[in-house]
């Protein structure tokens, strides 16, 4: 008899080598486990936060101001808020079209593109016009079915140069109409929220009130990204009336702290803003990611880099050794080595000075053996810093939404495997302490809740993964299960395992789980074997192994090549294993 060790479990999944040639402690498979310190490790659940959702997100982010904390998410129409106790709808309110704006002194007269409907003594509010003294809250004066006037506090000294937004009494919330795949992209610039669907102009958000078209922007265009870097915001694919500009990078002028820029106007060269094609390749933009010092701009097969260099060029554009780009928006998120990008053959590390694969010869091939070719602009990719892991988030071949995560940890350098059932994007950010603690968002029944009253499992100051799922936005590794109801099941698998001779037969009678879990936990234990790698593997029937009660799963199997399961529903996690196993002979 002889006791067979895998000593080192934690050495995380090869999905794509054959799974003879893997060494021990490499798994074949693996479901809802991740691999870190030396251990497997089953991941725990997602467990609703904030209250359900009133429409599906296909967004998430994070956003804080001095005195709150918010989440925000999108659907296609509207958008929401949440401070951990209060949801607010922040979807844009619709204004009236300007025709002019001009001024005698402090009177400013505003003509409408259609009747305006106001009666004189009515409210009107002004924002985005330039000069500043133009913009805020005034009663008015009606003159004309499209005319009113308005006293200022001050003189502006001319006519307006921008004329802005106009926002009438008594205005509605205008839905966004954008659909299903135009994603969004934003981010924060000196405080404030910008957001941008591709469709609609690109909004702001300062914590109050609801969206407000950008300052500035062109009302006959649209861009397919926006992003904040440094202290300008930098608009890629941009369309201009109906003419696309998909190799196009637009840049604002530059905004003075605390507020947005003030022109995107790249023929006025008194002020920095200021456009450039990037087509040295033909492929397409698709998003950029700030990285260090510069902002990185990935096209569909190809990356540039975007250095701020003053005047009189203000940005340089630089090429990136290699042909790897991105899948799809959102599919990049930064971590300490660099960004990890999702692209269109492969997962790789960009540090800056290039690409390598990070998934080539473990998980490559399978990923994208099982991808959604219909739906592959859904993907995404997030992190979790808490674990220092990276989900790279796909819909597998027949979902129309992510349901599969492959969890790659920059410490470690393994990967694991998550589902992710119905998750549309994910974000990282803090999470206020009664979003965190309130029972009346825990969804775990009685049965599965591992939490207690009081407990403070992290710090609110932490940084956390939240994802958007169908109906409620989830906090990732939290909770016994995902739903409430079911418990979640990790499952390590390994098959191909010759032990020393591949010529020989051998019989495993027995394995020895040294499985960390709640006392009383009952884990399943599978034998397998075949004779050939190309055969199918031939499973025992599962046996049950007890934690704290049991020492052995009794369990047979018979053949050249040697398989086992492990599957567990409690919270687990395994740093070696042990197989009773004696040689048979040669046939």
């Amino acid at each position: 008899m002889a006791i067979v060790q895998i000593s080192d479990a934690g050495q995380g999944i090869n999905l794509d080598l054959p799974t003879e040639e893997l060494k021990a402690g490499v798994w074949s498979s693996a479901s809802n486990m991740r691999f870190v310190n030396g251990y497997a490790q089953r991941f725990d659940g997602i467990s609703r936060i904030f209250d359900a959702t009133s429409i599906t997100p296909y967004y998430l982010t994070y956003y804080q101001k001095p005195g709150g904390r918010y989440w925000v998410h999108a659907g296609t129409g509207k958008v929401f808020s949440d401070d951990g106790t209060t949801r607010t709808e922040i979807t844009r309110i619709g204004t009236a079209a300007i025709t002019s704006l001009t001024h005698v002194t402090t009177t400013a007269t505003l003509t409408t593109t259609a009747p305006h409907g106001m009666s004189t003594s009515d409210t009107i509010e002004l924002y985005g016009a330039s000069p500043n003294a133009y913009n805020g809250t005034f009663t008015i004066t009606v003159t004309g079915p499209s005319v009113f006037t308005y006293t200022m506090a001050s003189d502006p000294g001319v006519n307006a140069t921008n004329v802005g937004h106009l926002l009438l009494d008594g205005a509605v919330a205008l839905d966004f109409t954008g659909a299903r795949d135009d994603r969004w992209t934003g981010g924060v610039l000196g405080g404030v929220l910008v957001l941008n669907n591709g469709v609609d102009a690109p909004q702001y958000w300062t914590g109050t009130n609801a969206l407000r078209t950008l300052p500035a922007w062109d009302a006959t265009h649209t861009a397919q990204v926006l992003v904040p870097f440094k202290n300008y915001l930098v608009a890629l694919d941009i369309t201009k009336g109906s003419t696309r500009y998909p190799n196009m990078v637009k840049w604002s002028s530059a905004a003075v702290p605390g507020s947005l820029p003030v022109s995107w106007d790249e023929t006025d060269v008194t002020i920095d803003a200021g456009e450039v094609d990037v087509a040295e390749t033909p492929d397409y933009l698709v998003d950029a990611l700030q990285l260090g010092d510069t902002l990185i701009l990935y096209k569909q097969r190809s990356a540039y880099v975007l250095r701020l260099i003053g005047q009189p060029y203000i940005f340089q554009v630089q090429k990136l050794p290699g042909d790897a780009g991105m899948l799809a928006r959102g599919c990049a998120v930064a971590t300490p080595l660099g960004h990890v990008v999702l692209t269109a053959g492969d997962v790789v590390l960009n540090n800056g000075s290039g690409m390598q694969s990070i998934a080539d010869g473990q998980v490559r091939r399978a990923i994208f053996s099982n991808f959604s070719t219909e739906h592959y602009k859904r993907a995404f990719v997030t992190s979790n810093p808490q674990k220092n892991e990276v989900l790279v988030c796909y819909p597998s071949a027949d979902a129309t939404d992510c349901d599969t995560a492959m969890v790659w940890n920059w410490k470690t350098q393994t990967w694991g495997q998550r589902d992710i059932t119905g998750t549309h994007f994910g974000a990282t950010g803090q999470i206020d302490e009664v979003s965190i603690s309130s029972w009346d968002s825990d969804d775990e029944s009685w049965e599965l809740d591992t939490s207690s009253w009081s407990e403070d499992p992290y710090s609110p100051n932490e940084s956390r993964l939240l994802l958007a799922q169908t109906a409620r936005i989830g906090a990732f590794d939290v909770s016994s299960s995902d739903d409430g109801v079911n418990a979640l099941t990790g499952t390590l698998e390994r098959t191909g395992m010759w032990i020393d001779d591949s010529d020989v037969n051998k019989l495993l009678r027995s394995v020895i789980p040294r499985i960390e879990a709640t006392k009383g936990a009952v884990v399943t234990v599978q034998a397998g074997a075949n004779d050939m790698p190309s055969e199918a593997m031939r499973w025992s029937g599962a046996v049950s192994f007890t934690v704290g009660q049991d020492l052995r799963a009794y369990t047979f199997a018979q053949g050249k090549y040697l398989g086992l399961r492990i599957s567990c529903s409690a919270p687990w996690r395994m740093r070696s294993t042990g197989m009773d196993i004696i040689k048979t002979g040669a046939f």
